[in-house]
């Protein structure tokens, strides 16, 4: 059973030392990252020995990789998402929600900080599973101190930064934490320095929509990507509604070099 999340009023009337205190009992009611038994998505970090038994290793051995949506895993250069990676999600908020959906639905915990414009119902509908998630709409002025509280036990932690650049010395220190607990983590609304990856993404196409009536069946979301050391490349993929009430994501194309008009633009923006 999921912990319940924090009730973000009685959050706000505690000092930092309470607030650091209620979040810890928070994480310590959270059951232990698998990183023995991982989900299935994951992928195993080393191919088992001949003499090992498949199940033997992968029970012992740390996974390393992490479920991501088509916006994201396409357009890595290993593609997958590893473990121990941060990202800045920034546009279309699709993206950002597949992520959550495609983690939540593996089976790893997630830790929303301050996204009061989630929706909830938009990541159910890409299959994220509720009960993985915990949600602290209200995480007051310094919400990298509660992210760092969430990484202790999290796989997956979003949160924002209010709009700030955050200073070199206090960015490392929360990457490192992250790396040493091999999660994922996502910023928004400002600037991390050291982030391994920032992808941006916006709505270009929607189908179903014809003289300004009918209704949407799909729509198409272009993502660009750039990290440290790596070109930035552009996609676009369409998030199409199924059947069965889900909805879908394919890929239109990817993996296209942007131009340097673009990726001046992105980078301008901090992206």
């Amino acid at each position: 059973m999921a912990p319940a999340a924090i009730d973000p009023g009685s959050l706000a009337s505690l000092s930092t030392a309470d607030k650091v205190a209620a979040l810890r009992r928070q994480m310590a009611s959270v059951p232990g990252r698998s990183t023995a038994r991982a989900p299935s998505a994951d992928i195993p970090d080393h191919a088992p020995i001949a003499h090992e038994d498949p199940a033997d290793v992968s029970a012992a051995r740390p996974l390393r990789s992490f479920p991501a949506p088509l916006p994201i895993r396409t357009l890595l250069p290993s593609g997958a998402l590893a473990r121990g990676t941060s990202l800045s999600v920034t546009g279309a908020l699709s993206v950002l929600t597949g992520l959550v959906a495609a983690a939540s639905a593996a089976g790893h915990h997630v830790a929303l900080i301050g996204q009061p414009r989630f929706g909830i119902l938009a990541a159910v509908e890409q299959g994220a599973r509720l009960d993985k998630i915990s949600f602290i709409p209200a995480p007051g002025d310094d919400p990298l101190t509660v992210a760092s509280i969430c990484l202790d036990g999290i796989d997956l932690v979003v949160t924002t930064l209010h709009g700030r650049d955050i200073a070199p010395t206090r960015g490392r220190a929360l990457l490192a934490r992250m790396r040493s607990q091999a999660a994922v983590l996502v910023t928004t609304d400002g600037r991390l320095p050291g982030t391994d990856f920032s992808i941006a993404s916006k709505p270009v196409g929607v189908d179903g929509i014809t003289l300004s009536r009918g209704r949407v069946r799909a729509v198409t979301i272009e993502s660009s990507l750039h990290g440290r050391g790596t070109p930035m490349v552009t996609g676009r993929f369409e998030l199409r509604a199924a059947v069965n009430g889900s909805v879908e994501w394919t890929t239109v194309s990817s993996g296209v070099p942007a131009n340097a008009s673009t990726y001046r633009r992105t980078a301008a923006s901090g992206q």
